[in-house]
């Protein structure tokens, strides 16, 4: 399959069928293993990895695919223990097949965590089959295991652990594979290669929106710290007017001061509720984007060692550029889902702008009541910079709009170069019948 032996990108490669059955691998696979190509084939996708894995980690894998066909994990290969390196997997489930790609780890210390993780989930489906479980059962009580280790990191959910660990991985990582030998892959090449610089790009312009919406959280944060000792001013508003007779004035000013506080902090909780959505769903995209560019790197990096055109460059580029055509859809899906929570969220802070804007005038109606009628400061609600936050919130939708705008480039030039890649595969010689 491959003329060159050199494993630039060090990207392992391994197809499996609807059986679990593995149909492909790359020689990056089994040297990293240290088994024969010939081993692996035919046997069990699991038999790719290392022993020392928990049972777990396959329920989680294949939890996730079911739910989502993307999902990944933190490996290592089969081979000698003690020697392999650790690998973060992804898997993606395309058609009847399921690719998968790992890369070296370059985050020793996620590693190092996660390997008492699962030494804990390996105790505990030892314990459970020594007691007369089945290997399912144990399998079982091992996820659940991983799930308690990992909150116990900080992590809320297998998801949230895929989102920190994908992008930090992908970062560092460049297409330093050669351009195929085979000019009849030029084209293919070539296709590939746009694809891989769209992620690239779009991988950028998320990294930015993620930084958008900390920004985001932290001002609305900042404001609700502002507003919530309001309520506290408001009732002492409430109870000074009530004690003052011969004039309904006062009263219903009190009565404005507790609406507009009431309905701020209505307002900006929403706001806090809004952003907080937004990151999770630029989260989800970095991780998507991170998978797409594992596999794109993955179809670079095969490509490059094909000295000719054969079944065995089928079987793997093949499922790659499927992969590529899974992921398309959900990116886009996401890219609008964050295009539109970020409208919602300029219009949020717009109204919550307003109501800050009608808060400060009913405050200043009533220290011009206080001292008409001569109230002591401590009936006064401690002092809101309503003219500030207000601007705070200004600052904030336009920095939700200018966040929008970078949605413009969006997932939909991403599905273009897949839609590219699958077309020029279609027409290069040898892989006709492919697509």
């Amino acid at each position: 399959m491959t003329s060159n032996e050199d494993p630039a990108l060090d990207i392992a490669v391994f197809v499996a069928d609807s059986s679990e059955a593995v149909i492909g691998v790359n020689n990056a696979l089994a040297v990293a293993a240290g088994l024969h190509p010939a081993q692996l084939l035919g046997g069990p996708a699991e038999g790719a990895l290392a022993d020392s894995l928990p049972l777990g980690l396959a329920k989680l894998v294949a939890a996730g695919l079911d739910r989502a066909s993307h999902t990944g994990a933190y490996v290592k290969l089969a081979g000698p223990q003690g020697e392999a390196a650790w690998r973060l997997m992804i898997a993606v489930a395309t058609g009847p097949a399921r690719v998968c790609v790992a890369v070296p780890s370059t985050q020793d210390r996620a590693t190092g965590q996660l390997a008492a993780v699962y030494a804990a989930a390996r105790r505990r489906e030892r314990e459970a089959t020594g007691s007369g479980s089945s290997l399912d059962k144990a399998a079982q009580a091992g996820a659940k295991e991983i799930l308690t280790g990992l909150k116990a990191l900080g992590f809320a959910s297998y998801d949230e652990l895929l989102r920190a660990a994908v992008p930090a991985e992908v970062q560092p990582r460049q297409p330093t594979a050669p351009p195929p030998e085979d000019p009849a892959l030029a084209s293919v090449w070539s296709a590939a290669e746009a694809a891989d610089r769209q992620v690239e790009r779009l991988q950028v312009a998320q990294a930015k929106l993620l930084d958008v919406a900390k920004r985001l959280i932290q001002a609305a944060d900042d404001l609700l710290e502002q507003v919530e000792p309001m309520a506290e001013g408001a009732g002492q508003v409430m109870n000074a007017a009530r004690s003052l007779s011969g004039s309904a004035t006062p009263l219903t000013t009190a009565h404005r001061i507790e609406t507009a506080v009431e309905q701020t902090g209505i307002r900006l909780r929403a706001l806090a509720l809004g952003v907080d959505r937004s990151r999770e769903l630029v989260s989800g995209q970095r991780l998507m984007l991170g998978i797409a560019r594992l596999i794109t790197l993955a179809t670079l990096d095969t490509l490059s060692r094909s000295s000719r055109l054969g079944p065995a460059d089928l079987g793997l580029v093949v499922p790659l550029v499927g992969a590529l055509h899974t992921l398309a859809p959900p990116l886009a899906m996401g890219s609008a889902r964050v295009g539109a929570n970020l409208t919602r969220l300029a219009r949020e802070a717009t109204e919550a702008a307003g109501q800050v804007r009608m808060l400060d005038t009913s405050l200043t109606s009533w220290e011009l009541l206080a001292q008409r009628f001569d109230l002591p400061s401590s009936l006064i609600p401690a002092d809101l910079d309503a003219k500030a936050a207000a601007a705070k919130l200004d600052w904030l939708r336009d920095l939700a709009r200018g966040a929008i705008a970078q949605t413009g480039a969006d997932a939909g030039p991403f599905s273009g170069a897949a839609t590219g890649l699958a077309r020029a595969l279609r027409y290069a010689p040898g892989f006709s019948f492919a697509l």
